[in-house]
């Protein structure tokens, strides 16, 4: 039974996974990174941002939805699991 209960939950939380490897590519591309920070300075409306880093992360091939994102950002703001690499979660509390 516990098995079956820890399979769900990974299978539920198996976004947490991609979205963190497209972290670890925000982490190394500079070319997302200016295109994420160009964003924060614009004023860029929350929703707005999220969406922009949802689609860069199809761009490589990483699908996790907008939900799952803003899931992922409040956990981190609770002290959850550490999910988004330390420059997003910058961009994040700038939000």
């Amino acid at each position: 039974m516990l098995d079956s209960v820890r399979n769900e939950t990974i299978q539920e939380r198996a976004f947490d996974e991609i979205i963190r490897k497209f972290g670890e590519i925000v982490s190394q591309d500079k070319t997302i990174q200016t295109k994420l920070s160009a964003a924060i300075d614009s004023g860029m409306a929350k929703d707005d941002w999220i969406a922009l880093y949802v689609g860069l992360a199809r761009e490589q091939g990483l699908a996790f939805s907008a939900g799952q994102m803003k899931i992922a950002m409040q956990e981190q703001k609770q002290g959850k699991d550490k999910i988004l690499p330390s420059i997003v979660q910058r961009w994040v509390s700038l939000l």
